[in-house]
């Protein structure tokens, strides 16, 4: 995950299309790497903890129960 520094255009993964990106957007996958190889995004370590570790207070879903 990276969040934009510079104003540039790129497909998402998986889309055809490319979108317009400003700072302070988050990129995630392939098009953050290339970002940040670029010059274009800077990693952004806060938002991939978010991600990974979510807010206490929220449900977090597992796989059902077989009875």
């Amino acid at each position: 995950m990276a969040k934009v520094t510079t104003e540039f255009m790129g497909a998402k993964d998986g889309e055809v299309y490319p979108t317009q990106f400003k700072p302070g957007d988050i990129v995630e996958g392939d098009l953050a790497a290339v970002a940040v190889r670029e010059g274009w995004a800077e990693e952004d370590p806060g938002q991939e903890e978010k991600k990974l570790n979510p807010p206490a207070n929220k449900a977090v879903k597992g796989a059902p129960e077989n009875k």
